[in-house]
């Protein structure tokens, strides 16, 4: 373990280890395939490093029986307005936020955000950002969820289920 730990930092192998994928999660986390030779045998590995997990051994086998590792698809966020019912209470701001979004300050916050998130993760880089979007009234989200979101704005019937929550809300705050 302590050879594959000490190639995982310079990325590189010897005559008798050699890394075949590399792979950076984040600034601390790696993970690294590749092949041993140890007592005259060879072997396979897939093995994560770093601050997340400690060292986790993802494979080990015989030479050529491990799969690589797959990486995660990183999650991306985007910009949303606070206000969770603002498309309800207030269409017109809603469609102010979907102006913004073809902005160049709005693209930024999102664009450095997850570039962020992903290479200095932390407390210190949510905070930052997130703090910057609520000067705007806005929240990070996953994007799917946001544009789920503005797709419901955009269908056709909005304005029906929109009056139907209104008749809905104007029931309950009257029971």
């Amino acid at each position: 373990m302590e050879r594959i730990a000490d190639a995982m930092w310079s990325q590189k192998g010897d005559e008798r280890l050699r890394i075949n994928n590399f792979h950076t999660l984040n600034a601390c986390n790696h993970v690294a395939d590749g092949d041993i030779e140890h007592g005259g045998e060879w072997f396979s590995f897939s093995v994560e490093s770093g601050d997340w997990n400690g060292t986790v051994i993802h494979g080990w086998g015989d030479l050529d029986d491990v799969a690589a590792y797959d990486p995660p698809k990183p999650t991306i966020y985007d910009l949303m307005p606070r206000n969770r019912a603002l498309e309800i209470e207030r269409p017109g701001m809603f469609g102010a936020y979907l102006a913004w979004r073809k902005e160049h300050w709005f693209q930024d916050l999102v664009r450095s955000y997850n570039y962020d998130r992903h290479f200095a993760p932390g407390g210190k880089t949510e905070s930052y950002w997130r703090e910057k979007a609520a000067t705007r009234g806005l929240i990070y989200a996953v994007d799917e969820d946001v544009n789920k979101r503005i797709a419901a704005f955009n269908a056709p019937d909005f304005e029906t289920k929109r009056q139907e929550t209104l008749k809905l809300a104007e029931q309950w705050s009257a029971a």
